[in-house]
C-alpha cells in the first residue's frame, strides 16, 4: 500500500470542507450560546454547562459524522439556452431551441483532469499539519490517564469508620446505584474522582489529618455529585473537540466554560447533599487553594486557576439548593435546542423554476453555400410546412427544400464554481483584563490542630474576640459560640464531655488574646505576602489576556491561510496554463505576507511567555515563603492552645466559668 491516498486530491478536499463546516457552524452555536449565558447571569450552573457541552458536541458532530442537512438558502441559478445545430448540405446553422433550458448549477461540471502537483502538495501538507497536532494532544491525553492511573496504583485503601459511614449516607442520596471506594495519598493536594468503569475517590493525606469530619463530607459530597452527573464520561465530547479542533480559539473557550461551569454545578450539588452552609464551603475551597489539572481523566475538587477560584466562590452568594420546578420548562427548551442545532447543514442553491416545454422548429439551409439565418421557433405549429420555392430565370427549375437534418445540440458551457464561503469571523478579545481576585485578609479564623498529648477532657473551645475567632472543636462549638456572642463582647466557649462553659471574664480573656498575640502578628504577615502574590496574579492575568489576545490573532491568520488555500484551490481548477500562473505568483504573495505576520506574533507570544514564566518564578518562591510562615503558624497555634488550656482550666478552678445548659 502506498502513499496515493494521502495525496488524492478529492479526499483531502473532502477533510478540508468537514474542518470549515464544523468551525464556522461550531463558532455561530458557540456564539449564541455565549450571549445567552451573558443575557441570564444567574442561570443555573448545571444548564448552563449543559449548553457549553452542546457547543462541544456541536464542533464534533459537524466534522462530517452525520450527513449535512441542506438548506436552500442561495437564489436559485440562471438557466441557459441550449441551441441547436442543423447541418445542410455541408454546413451548419445554429439556432435555440424553443422551451429547452440548462441549470447551471444542475449540470455536472465538466473541468480540466490537469492538476499541477503544488495543489497536491498544499492540501497534503495541511492534512499532515492537522494530523500533527491531533497527535500532540492526544500524547497530552494519554499522558493525563497514565498519571492518574500511577497515582490510583500508588494510593492506600482508606480506613476511617466516620467518613466510610458518610460516603455510604452521600452515595444514598445522591442516587449512586455504586459506592466508590475511598483512597488516600500524599502526592494530591485535593479530592479528586476518577475511574470510569470502577469509580474512586481520592483523598489528599493531610486533608484526612486536619479537616474535621464534615468538612470532609463536603468535600466527598463535591466529587460524588461528578459521578451522580457523569462528568467523567461526559468530559471526552470536548476533549475530543480539543483534539480534533486544536487550532479553534472558541472550541477552547467551550471546554473552559463547561469545565468551569460543571464545577459549579457540583458545588451547588455539594450543598444540597449536606446542606451546608455557603460559608462554610467557601472556607473548604479557600482550604484547597489552587492546584494543576489531571486532564480529563480525574475531575477535581480544587480549582485549576485563581480566576476559577473566584467565579466558584462568587456563585456560593446566589447559589440556590433547591430543585424548583420552574426549571422543567427551561431544561425541556434546552433539549429542544440541543437536537435542532446539532444536525450540521449545508446551504445550498434553490431549485430553479420549470422551464414550460414547446415544440421547436429547425432551421433550414436554402443555399448550400451559404449560411442560413436562424429562423424562430414556431410555438405552435404541429408540423413543419415547406416554404415556398424562390423565384428563379425560367431554365432553372426552382430547387426543393432540402430535407431537415437532424440536429446537433451543443455542449453547454461549464458554469464557474460558486465561490468560497466567507470565512466567520472570530470574536474579538475583550481589552480589559479579567478582575484579579481580592488580596487576602488578615486570617479571621483560626483553626488550631488539636495536640495529641492533650487531656481528653478538653475537646473542645472557641476564643471570639472582636472579629476574629481562634477555635479547636467542630462547627457546632462555633455556631453555639456565636449565638452566645451578643452585642459583639469577647468570650470563649468551652466544651468538656457532656459540660459546656462559657468565660467573660476581663482578666482571663486579656491573657487569652495576648497568648494568640505572635499568631496575629504572623497573620498580618502572610497577609502581606498575600498582597505581593495577589498583585503578581494581577500581572499575570494582565499577560494572560495579551496572550489570549495574539493567539486570537494567529487563529484568525489561521483562517485566512485556510480560506486563501481554498479559493486558490478551486480558481486553478478552472483557469488556463497562463492564468494559473499568474495565480501562482499572487498567491505566493499573499502568503509571504501571512507567514511574516505570523512569525511576529509568535515572536511577541514567546515575548511573553517568558515574561510569565519570570513572574511565575517569583510567585515559586513566594509560595515558599508563605509555607514556611504557614508552619511557624502552625508552631504557634499548638504553643498557644497549651496556654489556653491552662488558662480554661484555671477559670473552672475559680469559678469564673458560666456553666450552660446541655
Amino acid at each position: 500500500m502506498g502513499t496515493e491516498w494521502l495525496m488524492d486530491l478529492a479526499w483531502g478536499r473532502s477533510a478540508l470542507e468537514g474542518l470549515w463546516r464544523a468551525s464556522w457552524q461550531g463558532a455561530l452555536f458557540a456564539a449564541v450560546v455565549w450571549a445567552l449565558t451573558r443575557a441570564l447571569p444567574r442561570m443555573p450552573s448545571a444548564l448552563r454547562a449543559g449548553l457549553w457541552w452542546l457547543v462541544s458536541l456541536k464542533f464534533v458532530l459537524s466534522l462530517g459524522l452525520l450527513a449535512p442537512v441542506p438548506l436552500p438558502l442561495l437564489p436559485a441559478p440562471e438557466p441557459v439556452p441550449v441551441t441547436a445545430v442543423v447541418a445542410t448540405g455541408g454546413s451548419e446553422t445554429e439556432a435555440p431551441i424553443a422551451g429547452v433550458t440548462v441549470a447551471s448549477a444542475a449540470q455536472p461540471r465538466v473541468v480540466s483532469e490537469r492538476r499541477g502537483p503544488w495543489l497536491q502538495f498544499v492540501v497534503a501538507a495541511v492534512l499532515a499539519a492537522w494530523g500533527l497536532g491531533i497527535g500532540w494532544q492526544f500524547q497530552r491525553h494519554l499522558a493525563a490517564w497514565a498519571s492518574v492511573r500511577r497515582l490510583r496504583r500508588r494510593a492506600q485503601l482508606l480506613r476511617h469508620d466516620e467518613i466510610e459511614e458518610a460516603v455510604l449516607e452521600l452515595a444514598t442520596r445522591a442516587g449512586l446505584r455504586r459506592v466508590p471506594r475511598l483512597l488516600v495519598s500524599e502526592a494530591v493536594t485535593s479530592p479528586l474522582a476518577t475511574g470510569l468503569l470502577s469509580p474512586v475517590v481520592v483523598l489528599p493525606a493531610r486533608a484526612v489529618q486536619r479537616l474535621d469530619v464534615e468538612e470532609l463530607r463536603m468535600a466527598l459530597a463535591h466529587e460524588l455529585a461528578h459521578f451522580q452527573r457523569r462528568d467523567l464520561w461526559l468530559g471526552w465530547v470536548p476533549a475530543v473537540a480539543e483534539t480534533v479542533l486544536f487550532f479553534h480559539p472558541l472550541v477552547r473557550k467551550a471546554a473552559r466554560e463547561y469545565a468551569l461551569a460543571r464545577e459549579e454545578a457540583c458545588d451547588a450539588e455539594a450543598l444540597h447533599l449536606t446542606g451546608a452552609e455557603p460559608g462554610d464551603y467557601g472556607q473548604l475551597l479557600l482550604s484547597f487553594g489552587v492546584t494543576r489539572t489531571h486532564g480529563t481523566a480525574a475531575a477535581l475538587g480544587a480549582s485549576a486557576h485563581l480566576h476559577t477560584l473566584h467565579r466558584r466562590l462568587t456563585m456560593l452568594e446566589h447559589v440556590d439548593v433547591s430543585t424548583p420546578r420552574g426549571r422543567a420548562p427551561l431544561r425541556a427548551a434546552l433539549i429542544v435546542l440541543g437536537l435542532a442545532v446539532l444536525v450540521p447543514f449545508q446551504v445550498v442553491a434553490r431549485e430553479s423554476p420549470a422551464a414550460p416545454q414547446a415544440p421547436a422548429t429547425p432551421v433550414v439551409a436554402a443555399a448550400p453555400a451559404a449560411k442560413a439565418p436562424a429562423a424562430p421557433a414556431v410555438p405552435e405549429a404541429p408540423k413543419v410546412t415547406a416554404p415556398a420555392p424562390v423565384a428563379a430565370p425560367k431554365a432553372v427549375p426552382p430547387a426543393p427544400p432540402a430535407p431537415p437534418a437532424t440536429p446537433k445540440v451543443a455542449q453547454a458551457a461549464v458554469p464557474a464554481a460558486p465561490p468560497a464561503p466567507s470565512v466567520a469571523p472570530v470574536p474579538p478579545v475583550s481589552a480589559v483584563a479579567p478582575v484579579p481576585p481580592m488580596p487576602p485578609k488578615a486570617p479571621m479564623l483560626a483553626m488550631a490542630d488539636r495536640d495529641d498529648d492533650d487531656d481528653d477532657d478538653v475537646e473542645g473551645f472557641v476564643l471570639v474576640a472582636g472579629d476574629q475567632v481562634t477555635m479547636a472543636g467542630s462547627t457546632s462549638d462555633l455556631r453555639r459560640a456565636r449565638a452566645l456572642s451578643t452585642g459583639g463582647k469577647d468570650l470563649i466557649f468551652v466544651r468538656r464531655g457532656d459540660k459546656s462553659y462559657v468565660i467573660r471574664d476581663p482578666k482571663i480573656l486579656s491573657q487569652m488574646r495576648a497568648a494568640f498575640e505572635p499568631q496575629t502578628k504572623l497573620g498580618s504577615q502572610q497577609a502581606e505576602l498575600g498582597n505581593k502574590q495577589a498583585g503578581l496574579g494581577t500581572k499575570q492575568a494582565e499577560l494572560g489576556q495579551k496572550q489570549a489576545a495574539l493567539g486570537m490573532k494567529q487563529a484568525q491568520l489561521g483562517m485566512k491561510q485556510a480560506e486563501l488555500s481554498l479559493q486558490h484551490a478551486r480558481i486553478a481548477t478552472q483557469a488556463d496554463e497562463a492564468a494559473r500562473d499568474r495565480q501562482d505568483q499572487e498567491f505566493e504573495k499573499q502568503q509571504e505576507a501571512l507567514e511574516k505576520e505570523q512569525e511576529a506574533l509568535e515572536k511577541e507570544q514567546e515575548a511573553l511567555s517568558q515574561e510569565q514564566e519570570k513572574l511565575g518564578d517569583q510567585q515559586e518562591k513566594l509560595g515558599e515563603e508563605q509555607e514556611k510562615l504557614g508552619e511557624q503558624q502552625e508552631k504557634l497555634a499548638h504553643e498557644g492552645e497549651r496556654k489556653l488550656k491552662a488558662l480554661i482550666d484555671e477559670a473552672v478552678s475559680k469559678g469564673l466559668a458560666e456553666p450552660l445548659d446541655s
